[in-house]
């Protein structure tokens, strides 16, 4: 039960991580530094986005809001669905994060790796926590619904 919680607080320590990142400076023009939500609008006008990177630059926005989800869900019982949903949202911030250290400059535009560093490392930290929570809600059994699993044995 123990490391279940430590789990799941590091999981959500993880994602709040992730999310200040996205507010530090990812791009850097002369002196000028933008964080991820200016930088996406910029970058989308200057060279546009296609496929499953315009979806994942697209929703960027909504990244606060379902870490928010998550730990209201983990808040209620409902570890395996904030398990499976921290897992998504670390894996997506993961590889905004990822594709933006990967860039190479556009016209005069380069990387800051502040903001992408900070926000890997805390989404790095919310997926281990995701996965251990989850292999953990496994091995307690599959027997009744989660909220009857988080409650723990009948009285």
């Amino acid at each position: 039960m123990r490391s279940a919680l430590s789990a799941q607080a590091v999981g959500g320590a993880g994602l709040v991580v992730a999310v200040i990142g996205t507010f530090l400076p990812w791009l850097r023009s002369g002196d000028v530094r933008r964080n991820s939500y200016t930088s996406f609008g910029l970058l989308r006008r200057l060279i546009g986005f296609h496929g499953v990177a315009e979806v994942l630059i697209r929703g960027w926005p909504v990244l606060g809001v379902v870490s928010a989800g998550v730990v209201l869900l983990a808040v209620t019982g409902l570890h395996r669905t904030a398990g499976v949903l921290a897992l998504a949202a670390a894996a997506w911030a993961m590889a905004v994060a990822i594709g933006a250290l990967a860039q190479d400059p556009v016209a005069g535009i380069r990387v800051d790796p502040v903001g992408p560093a900070v926000t890997l490392t805390g989404a790095t930290g919310a997926a281990v926590a995701a996965i251990l929570t989850l292999i953990a809600q496994v091995r307690a059994g599959s027997g009744g619904t989660e909220h009857d699993r988080a409650a723990g044995p009948p009285a």
